[in-house]
């Protein structure tokens, strides 16, 4: 089962893509900006030498910070979401000009050298998928100045149609899965050897648990798409999806066996406990449930399936008072909860929903951790934090806490916040 993507490199520079800003006067071009960063993002991801966060991992961090899917970010903000994820090159743009005078320009950060440089590439509008490429070359020269890839490698492939690319962009822009495989589904009858459609059929499957289908559409992507070449690394979140289609296929030990092991991966993270916690309840190993479900709920505080699940599993145990007060927290935090109180128990197991899979230490250099403490003072490092600790995000916030005091190891805000941390997860 093909699960994602992943590029491996030495020392790979990273990258991080937003889309560009609609600058005519045209607001039905508006999904263009996002079309023009995902050719980007989509061509530099099989390149040695890169890494290029997917479009999943940046809406990831807007979620974190509030920023809705949609909002158009500042320079600012943008920095501060590259110093966030560990970027390298920070990459925003914008679009002008009219159908016979169209312009796409790029603007790239280098992080270390705090320098931006402009990129400006121009011809019609129709051709916007030949123009994205060229920008595309001249980002990776950028990125990574010795590469062997020529420019018409670029220049040079066979563009997919506009409208199999627009039925594409569309797709991934809306939040309903039925209009969203629609969409899809066009852009292939339009262009069937479409990849990155294909491939984002399989993952609505995916995400909606049915494997057969998501296999068939992936199956579909063609040999030589690097989409078929990569292979998949034993990190956390593809262990998790393994985990969840062995349940799925009824195969209970072999998921257990690989949630384990994404645990073994990534001890701060919450939902291979989860997973555990559930699939212990449908077998009435209740006093694992409860082990894991607790786990889950050192690192994701304010979760109600969590708090649902560990109430009902209390309920088995006979500790009736434990779970009264669970399903209540957790009823109110959610208003689906009341609805399963009679009703058999939901397939609950959880997914990852990126595209591209790595090692958070992969990132998380020492070179990065600095640069990212040189542009991001102390205090505002410790006020993501106290943000994460606010809203009962633990796992997330141990992980900045922890990067933060390689650089920082006398920081006495730092011990203290670690210190509060330790105290709330004492309380489960």
């Amino acid at each position: 089962m093909l699960f994602g993507t992943v590029q491996a490199s030495a020392d790979p520079s990273t990258i991080l893509v937003f889309p560009f800003e609609n600058v005519t006067n045209d607001r039905t071009l508006d999904w263009i900006g996002e079309g023009i960063s995902q050719l980007i993002i989509e061509r530099l991801q099989p390149e040695h030498g890169i890494w290029t966060f997917s479009r999943e991992e940046r809406l990831g961090a807007f979620e974190k910070l509030g920023i809705p899917e949609t909002a158009t970010v500042s320079r600012a903000t943008a920095l501060k979401l590259g110093w966030d994820m560990g970027a390298d090159h920070v990459v925003t743009g914008r679009f002008a000009g009219t159908a016979d005078n169209f312009q796409i320009v790029a603007r790239v950060v280098d992080m270390d050298a705090g320098a931006a440089t402009e990129v400006t590439i121009e011809g019609k509008l129709q051709d916007v998928i030949p123009l994205s490429m060229s920008v595309a070359w001249r980002i990776l020269k950028k990125a990574v100045p010795d590469t062997v890839s020529p420019e018409a490698d670029y220049t040079a492939r066979p563009p997919v149609p506009r409208s199999a690319f627009e039925n594409y962009i569309r797709g991934i822009l809306t939040q309903d899965f039925q209009k969203r495989s629609e969409l899809l589904q066009t852009a292939v009858r339009l262009h069937p050897q479409y990849g990155p459609a294909l491939f984002e059929l399989g993952r609505i499957s995916h995400l909606q648990r049915d494997f057969k289908d998501s296999n068939q559409w992936l199956q579909k992507i063609p040999e030589t798409s690097y989409l078929r070449r990569q292979t998949l690394p034993a990190v956390y979140d593809v262990l998790l999806n393994l985990g969840a289609a062995f349940s799925q296929n009824g195969d209970r030990d072999s998921a257990a066996d690989a949630w384990r092991r994404a645990i073994d991966t990534d001890s701060l993270a919450s939902d291979a406990f989860f997973n555990l916690g559930y699939l212990s309840l449908i077998k009435d190993d209740l006093e694992s449930a409860a082990r894991n479900l607790t786990e889950s709920l050192k690192l994701r505080g304010r979760d109600s399936e969590a708090l649902f699940l560990l109430g009902r599993t209390y309920e088995k145990l006979g500790r009736l008072e434990e779970s009264g007060k669970a399903i209540a927290q957790a009823s109110r935090l959610s208003q689906r909860i009341d609805r399963w109180l009679t009703q058999p128990l939901p397939k609950l197991e959880r997914l990852a929903t990126s595209t591209l899979f790595r090692s958070r230490d992969e990132i998380w250099t020492e070179q990065r951790l600095i640069r990212r403490a040189r542009s991001q003072d102390l205090p505002a490092w410790l006020e993501l934090i106290q943000m994460d600790i606010d809203l009962y995000l633990l796992g997330d916030a141990l992980r900045e806490l922890h990067g933060l005091l390689r650089v920082y190891p006398e920081s006495s805000e730092a011990l203290s916040l670690l210190g509060e941390v330790r105290r709330q997860q004492n309380l489960r």
